[in-house]
């Protein structure tokens, strides 16, 4: 089964797959957060993504509370990767600072 991202969300997220970067990003992470949306886009499986993000900067976890249905990928604190994975296709893909 293709793993692929059905549906981006937000401004920045769309600014930087659309133009590369975004006025409300750091422009120094473009290349990091560019190199994460493609991962998601590539990876065949979710353990796939799992090998991508081991390292512990990336911290790949499941959120809790009212966001229990996403999971989340660290670019630089405060800024990460928010998604919820459904039937291999990752959906409402989207970049802001969730650590407010």
């Amino acid at each position: 089964m293709e793993i692929m991202i059905k549906s981006i969300t937000g401004k920045i997220t769309k600014d930087i797959v659309q133009k590369g970067s975004s006025k409300k990003f750091p422009e120094r992470l473009n290349r990091r957060a560019i190199f994460l949306l493609m991962a998601l886009s590539d990876v065949l499986t979710f353990d796939d993504l799992k090998r991508i993000c081991e390292p512990p900067s990336l911290k790949l976890h499941k959120l809790k509370g009212s966001m229990k249905e996403f999971w989340s990928i660290t670019i630089e604190k405060p800024w990460c990767i928010i998604f919820r994975y459904e039937k291999g296709e990752f959906h409402d893909v989207e970049i802001g600072d969730y650590h407010d």
